[in-house]
């Protein structure tokens, strides 16, 4: 089965190549319980989610599991959603250029250098403000991207520690011959080979 057709939880889970077991370990949950998550035949408490985000670092979960469900976790901003890096990183750093290009980091130095609002200049300091929340968004949108680690190139860079792997029947991923230690070391915090 291909990967975007698997449910939000389960793709999460193989984000973090953890098997169903190890994953209802860490969560405190049966693997029955955990199944039933991902088939679709349950769907997880709100402080499940909260939990598989944490433990599969996929933050992205709890926006697509409000989506789903509708039931607010308090974890996500308003007005987030799900991107790619690309997309919103090209976002935040638009944002950040349009407001220096504006000078609005000047004028905000302006209002604020006497300590008060004035009448008269409120409405700038309003979309000073307005333009702010824009970055933060952009910036938060960063934060919760959704990432895929099956590209072929993925793994490969130093920063993550692990190697491509084949998948052959979305059930079990298999390591590239020699490398089983060094994943399984890198996965549990320890420092790489």
């Amino acid at each position: 089965m291909s990967e975007k057709y698997l449910n939000c939880y389960q793709r999460a889970r193989k984000n973090t190549q953890l098997s169903q077991e190890r994953a209802a370990e860490k969560l405190y949950l049966s693997v029955e319980s955990l199944k039933a998550y991902e088939t679709g035949l349950r769907v997880p408490p709100n402080a499940t989610v909260v939990a598989m985000a944490e433990i599969y670092q996929t933050p992205w979960l709890a926006l697509e599991h409000l989506k789903n469900t509708s039931a607010p976790l308090g974890v996500l901003p308003e007005g987030i959603t799900v991107q790619s890096l690309p997309t919103a990183a090209i976002r935040l750093i638009n944002s950040v250029l349009d407001f220096a290009e504006q000078h609005r980091d000047r004028q905000l130095l302006r209002i604020a250098e006497d300590g008060v609002i004035s009448e008269a200049e409120r409405p700038a300091f309003e979309n000073i403000v307005a333009e702010l929340d824009e970055i933060i968004r952009a910036a938060l949108q960063v934060k919760f991207v959704e990432t895929k680690k099956d590209r072929s190139d993925a793994g490969t860079s130093k920063r993550s520690g692990f190697k491509t792997f084949v998948e052959n029947d979305c059930t079990n991923s298999i390591p590239e011959s020699g490398l089983i230690g060094k994943s399984i070391f890198a996965q549990e915090g320890g420092d790489s080979l």
